[in-house]
């Protein structure tokens, strides 16, 4: 599942297309920073298992296996259960403003990403997801959006820890310019992927473009260091550096 052609072609073209090119779902779909928060409930049933919301902490379990996370912003976000003794368990959630969510990480096997769906043989496994990338591509590039984010949704639940899965994902949130939803999935693609610069390139845009040039100037960092010869991502780097600079010119990044 070869991703780096659609990342190279979006940075390359910077997003010109004006607002009108956007498919008319979109609209309204960008967060509200004013919308009332959420509040998360992660069971697990045991204490002492770590518990992140995106990539931060967000708490461990107390005595009685639970955990309280509020203040959650509406929206995508992964849950990462991580309890002792067991191997970390990832959840997709989406909660409305003023909603009560829980995850119940109490079985692992059970709650997992993969829970509606029964084991399939690997080679068909790996055959049915180049399928649906494959078609998830011709959707989009289509304009058919909502399809092509509910196949490859479909597509992650079935192997929720393969990186390439959220990193198109994430270049399809690019694609329409919902920067915080291609953030998340940028940086679940770098959590599964930790070594893929394309997933590092692709949440560096999305923080860029989300104003976070700070971020978005570590992650080329570490592309420049992960693939030198690509000078693309020193490109970047550079012009970064020089919106930090203007927006201030006496402080040393």
């Amino acid at each position: 599942m070869q991703t780096r052609s659609h990342l190279a072609l979006i940075l390359a073209l910077g997003f010109t297309a004006n607002a009108y090119a956007l498919p008319k779902w979109f609209h309204g779909k960008k967060h509200d920073k004013k919308a009332t928060s959420a509040t998360l409930s992660v069971v697990s049933g045991i204490d002492r298992c770590k518990v992140d919301v995106d990539g931060q902490g967000a708490g461990i379990t107390g005595s009685d296996g639970v955990l309280v996370v509020k203040n959650v912003e509406p929206g995508d976000h992964y849950v990462h259960v991580q309890c002792p003794g067991q191997r970390e368990t990832s959840y997709f959630i989406s909660p409305a403003g003023g909603h009560q969510l829980e995850v119940d990480a109490r079985s692992a096997a059970a709650n997992s990403q993969m829970a509606d769906s029964a084991p399939i043989n690997p080679a068909a496994s790996e055959m049915e997801l180049r399928h649906m990338v494959s078609e998830a591509d011709q959707l989009r590039s289509s304009g058919k959006f909502p399809e092509a984010v509910a196949l490859l949704r479909k597509a992650a639940k079935l192997d929720p820890r393969n990186g390439d899965l959220h990193r198109e994902l994430g270049i399809t949130f690019l694609m329409f310019h919902d920067w915080e939803r291609a953030r998340i999935e940028m940086l679940e693609a770098v959590r599964q992927e930790p070594e893929n610069v394309d997933a590092h390139s692709g949440l560096a845009y999305a923080l860029e473009k989300l104003g976070n040039l700070n971020g978005a100037l570590k992650q080329y960092r570490i592309c420049t260091q992960m693939d030198p010869h690509d000078t693309s991502y020193r490109d970047h780097y550079v012009e970064v550096l020089g919106q930090l600079y203007a927006q201030n010119p006496h402080k040393k990044h």
